[in-house]
């Protein structure tokens, strides 16, 4: 825990989003512990990542996985539904958010033709099995 905020402002610096991704649920998990440390040095908008840290640390399961709301989503997340835009999952954490914004009305139709792509499969296989 002594070297968590240096780890913190590292990864924020660097932009790793992973590292800071996991360096936040550390001190998500264990808040307990972490309100004992200075955070006086930690710039404003790491300070909103935390909150959002913790917040998704509280709901964690609770979440439909319709989520549209990218800033919610987790750096794993966010890479995956770059991946399927065909877009670059380098980047900061607000790179790939504001990528998938920029996107958001091409990646819904991708995922609009999946889900329907994934229906109708379903339906010929019924097809297929009323017919043996």
């Amino acid at each position: 825990m002594d070297n968590v905020i240096d780890n913190l402002l590292y990864a924020d610096s660097m932009n790793l989003a992973l590292l800071k991704e996991v360096v936040m649920d550390f001190l998500a998990e264990n808040h307990d512990e972490a309100v004992t440390k200075d955070f006086s040095n930690i710039p404003g908008h790491l300070m909103r990542d935390l909150l959002v840290a913790f917040g998704m640390s509280k709901r964690a399961g609770k979440g439909n996985g319709k989520e549209k709301d990218f800033k919610a989503m987790r750096v794993s997340e966010l890479r995956m539904k770059l991946a399927k835009a065909g877009l670059d999952v380098d980047g900061s954490r607000e790179a790939m958010i504001e990528a998938l914004n920029a996107n958001a009305i091409e990646i819904a139709m991708n995922e609009d033709s999946e889900s329907d792509e994934g229906s109708e499969s379903d339906s010929d296989s019924d097809d297929d099995s009323e017919e043996s």
